[in-house]
């Protein structure tokens, strides 16, 4: 057992003071009576001019003494070890990532389990130990830091979120690794479902992983039929986790609207595809649910936003370029106009993307975006050399998506000063050939061969490489990309002349973002569900949709094996014990003898 506080026992001086209270002469009454009743007590009354009496047992004195006791030994707040330890500083790491959501028993899910262990624990630590509580999923959170307050670490562990992040408590061992390193002896308890690689790190972990069944709604696509009315034909995969054949309802939402109901069997450990043909829907948001509840309901349902792809207008300067023109009107909404005249430019018409081949006129127009081939220094351009007869390569970028690292010849190309705000797409003898940026909220890209003089016109590569330039250069989408899980990264393209982009997330926060273009990276992505985007240029309000997806693959089919190794061994919760607390058995010890007290005390008088 240990002491937390010794100041109390300066108290015990009360004990010699409620001794000497009863050992003091009361003061006698007067009362009449026949005076041959005293003969016998005459030499007893002279001993009665003393201030002190012989000390005689009084039950009330000893009750008052063990109250004195009890009171003292409460404040010195006394501390039952367990293992003949007690540990200065803690640290609690909760799991919060998707699978903790999973039910742990009828009652509740395993973060609540977690949580629940995890107020027990602080409840047994001394009143001294310095408590941390993080976090844990994709990244480590910092909750509390040092906090000697038991209420306070409590509150503040019932107030865990749960996520729909992927991860464990992996992210945290480095975090608590660098904590503890400061730290002579410590304490450290991780509480999971999945298994962690604990390294140097001593530490508990407790498993709160289960039996579990569960049906996963994988994803939802969609295609559009090629009929009169434009129906869509809607897919999805679901997997059935258990070991037996599951049958159940799947429901097709079109905007929250209940569009069709489908009966299907799912045989055991397997995946099954489900259609959903002639479905007439033109809203924005499809869903597909299971409807049968299982023991982790937030991957029952998958989501997909139809993509609709505005007709956009591009012009070709050029005296001649048979390839480009090809490639490009190959691109369905792409509208493209033709001239040799860079004097018509902006006269008559504007364009979401000007292309000059060869050519670079004095004045560029003031709108639009621009995509130069075979340029020489220009307004937006610093030509320093030509190679010729030289091997060019994609590189690795958004530009060359399913081209990068492709290589092919070119009789001659200049090569460029990067500018800052670019990123290179084509490299020849470790020079720049070509790049692509985005520079006063208008994007350019620069391609310094002419396509005649090289062999990519011939290749499988060269249409791929148009629909990737064509696809950066006319965005028409705030949103950058399609397809996103929790926890992923999101940049929009916004409009610089625009206000800030207002992105609000399933649960209904909202996050404001400057609008800067392509650079404001939206990270609030740990719910899974629909996300809008809104932005005002103008007068008018632009609002898109997208869909951040449940990690399926990574939370919702995991195994119960834990690490096992000499930090986890004997991790249960019959050893997660700092001790036991004796203040509150005292303080309730304290109680029954002031009850005692008092009774005794009504009785006597």
């Amino acid at each position: 057992m240990s002491i937390t506080n010794w100041w109390p026992l300066f108290l015990l001086v009360l004990i010699p003071v409620i001794i000497l209270l009863y050992m003091l002469k009361q003061k006698a009454k007067e009362y009449p009576f026949s005076s041959s009743m005293l003969w016998k007590k005459i030499m007893n009354n002279i001993e009665a001019t003393t201030p002190w009496e012989k000390l005689k047992k009084n039950l009330l004195m000893f009750l008052q003494i063990l109250t004195v006791l009890l009171l003292v030994f409460t404040l010195m707040a006394p501390y039952l070890k367990h293992g003949g330890r007690i540990y200065d500083n803690v640290i609690i790491v909760i799991d919060n990532s998707a699978s903790m959501g999973i039910a742990y028993n009828t009652d509740h899910s395993r973060i609540e389990e977690a949580k629940k262990r995890a107020c027990d624990y602080v409840d047994s630590l001394s009143e001294t130990a310095q408590v941390t509580v993080l976090t844990s999923a994709l990244e480590t959170g910092i909750i509390k830091t040092n906090v000697t307050d038991k209420t306070e670490l409590k509150k503040a562990i019932r107030n865990i979120a749960l996520t729909d992040l992927p991860g464990d408590t992996t992210a945290a061992v480095s975090v608590s690794q660098s904590m503890v390193n400061q730290w002579e002896q410590y304490d450290a308890v991780f509480f999971t479902d999945t298994p962690v690689a604990l390294g140097a790190l001593e530490a508990r972990v407790v498993n709160l992983y289960t039996d579990y069944k569960n049906l996963s709604m994988d994803y939802v696509s969609y295609g559009i039929n090629e009929d009169a009315y434009g129906t869509l034909t809607v897919l999805g995969k679901i997997t059935n986790g258990t070991s037996d054949a599951v049958t159940t309802d799947v429901n097709l939402y079109g905007d929250d609207v209940l569009l069709k109901v489908q009966s299907v069997t799912i045989p055991p450990a397997e995946s099954l595809v489900v259609y959903f043909d002639q479905v007439s829907f033109g809203g924005s948001v499809l869903k597909m649910e299971i409807n049968n509840p299982d023991d982790l309901m937030a991957d029952n349902q998958a989501y997909v936003t139809l993509q609709t792809q505005n007709q956009k207008k591009a012009l070709l300067v050029t005296n001649d370029n048979l390839f480009l023109e090809k490639a490009i009107t190959n691109i369905s909404w792409v509208d493209l106009y033709k001239t040799s005249q860079p004097s018509a430019i902006g006269k008559d018409d504007t364009y979401d993307l000007y292309i000059f081949d060869g050519i670079i006129p004095e004045t560029l127009p003031e709108q639009g975006n621009y995509l130069f081939f075979n340029a020489a220094s220009g307004e937006e351009i610093v030509e320093q050399g030509t190679l010729v007869n030289i091997a060019l390569t994609f590189d690795d970028s958004e530009i060359t998506n399913y081209v990068s690292d492709f290589t092919f010849g070119a009789s001659s190309a200049y090569y460029y000063e990067r500018p800052i705000w670019a990123n290179s797409f084509i490299t020849g003898d470790n020079k720049c050939v070509g790049y692509y940026g985005e520079t006063g909220g208008r994007r350019i890209a620069v391609v310094g061969f002419d396509i005649h003089n090289s062999d990519l016109a011939l290749q499988a590569e060269f249409p791929i490489l148009m629909s990737n330039l064509m696809d950066y250069m006319m965005v028409s989408s705030l949103v950058s990309g399609k397809d996103y899980t929790t926890g992923d990264k999101i940049s929009f393209n916004g409009n610089l002349n625009g206000s800030a982009l207002s992105v609000t997330a399933p649960d209904g926060a909202v996050t404001t973002l400057e609008a800067a273009v392509t650079t404001s990276a939206y990270t609030d992505t740990d719910q899974a569900g629909v996300y809008h985007v809104t932005q005002t240029i103008g007068d008018e309000e632009k609002a898109e949709t997208f869909v951040v997806a449940f990690p399926v693959s990574f939370e919702s089919h995991i195994d119960g094996d834990l690490v096992e190794d000499e930090e986890t061994e004997g991790s249960d919760e019959k050893n997660l014990s700092g001790g036991r607390d004796l203040r509150n058995l005292l303080i309730i010890l304290l109680l029954i003898a002031l009850a005692i007290e008092w009774v005794v005390y009504i009785r006597q008088h």
